[in-house]
């Protein structure tokens, strides 16, 4: 429509208008403009009546418009643009709904009751999208029957298994690691939940934590015990059955655990599955198995302990060679990887000494 008091156009009017309609619309969605405008349209409608105290605070402090006058000729119009009157809110007069008051606890709820209550949210969502267990459960079950069937028999006591050994178990410490990329969008998704809820005083940062730890420890034992119980009886594997499984358990809560804890720091899954790709690909280089600690450049040996995979990589070779059993074959068919340039000890002969 053309702007136009009582029934004539005007043009001065009407560039004004068009000017400022961007502004009027942009303060008209969020607030009350706090500039006067250079038009002036010919009635402000008034708020709608609302029932809350904070309305009806800002309706009593409402926009009035003097009436405009008639002209005295009709042969002469008259174009008296009113300056309306603006009244100033300050928003900031009206205190939050959530600071506690003088002397009452900041949280509603004690720190047991936020845990159960938040445990038993996270366990439903979990039951809701089964399929955020299911795919690392089938991705571990397909791949422990895919290196069981590679490596085959990894029970024979010859230095050829011993490096078909150390193959075996970096990769599955590798998969363990790569599979939790999953859980990347996960957290993420969820952080603009947790900042809104915590903000609100909701509940606390370690309850929302702790939380999620219980709900999904039992889904990590079952996973970590599906690929140790196929591998460790197809492949005839000397290692027991339960420190292998503890290995992998704790394997699979310290990587939920740091790729919750980049998804916490990185702004979009996009930028979270980068630095996890990137962080888990150089402690799988610098976790001892392609390059010994001596090996390492000295500037660079932080890194060989700072790398998660190193160790679950050395847990499960102390539990594989542990003990007095005796391997037999030439030291050059040990690969120069992290058993490369061995020393024969006391125990070795001793026990190379005692065996059959």
């Amino acid at each position: 429509m053309t702007p136009s008091v009582n029934g004539a156009y005007n043009p001065r009017l009407a560039s004004h208008f068009y000017k400022d309609f961007s502004v009027w619309l942009y303060h008209g969605v969020t607030r009350t403009p706090h500039r006067r405008p250079s038009w002036t349209p010919a009635q402000t409608p008034g708020r709608t009546p609302a029932k809350t105290p904070v309305a009806n605070y800002y309706q009593t402090r409402h926009i009035t418009t003097p009436p405009v006058p008639y002209p005295q000729s009709p042969d002469t119009p008259v174009f008296n643009t009113p300056t309306p009157i603006f009244d100033q809110h300050d928003y900031n007069e009206i205190e939050p709904l959530d600071d506690p008051s003088d002397g009452a606890p900041k949280f509603a709820n004690p720190w047991l009751r936020e845990v159960a209550v938040l445990s038993w949210r996270t366990a439903l969502n979990v039951m809701r999208t089964p399929e955020l267990f299911l795919s690392r459960e089938i991705v571990l079950t397909v791949m422990g029957v895919i290196l069981s069937t590679l490596f085959h028999r990894l029970g024979n006591d010859d230095f050829t298994t011993i490096n078909r050994l150390l193959n075996f178990y970096i990769f599955s410490v590798c998969l363990v690691f790569f599979s939790s990329n999953d859980a990347v969008p996960t957290f993420i998704q969820e952080r603009f939940i947790f900042i809104r809820e915590t903000s609100h005083n909701a509940y606390r940062a370690s309850s929302y934590v702790v939380s999620s730890l219980l709900v999904y420890l039992p889904f990590f034992a079952v996973q970590g015990f599906t690929f140790a119980i196929i591998t460790n009886l197809m492949l005839h594997l000397k290692s027991r059955v339960l420190y292998f499984w503890i290995i992998l358990y704790a394997s699979l809560i310290t990587t939920n655990g740091y790729v919750m804890l980049v998804s916490a720091l990185v702004p979009s899954y996009i930028t979270g599955y980068a630095v996890v790709i990137a962080t888990t690909a150089l402690f799988f280089l610098t976790c001892g198995f392609f390059l010994k600690r001596s090996q390492i450049p000295k500037y660079w040996q932080w890194l060989h302990y700072l790398s998660a995979i190193k160790y679950p990589f050395e847990a499960l070779l102390t539990n594989e060679f542990k003990g007095g059993r005796c391997y037999f074959g030439s030291f050059s068919d040990l690969s120069p990887g992290p058993l490369g340039d061995l020393k024969i000890s006391d125990l070795h002969q001793q026990l190379n000494s005692t065996c059959p």
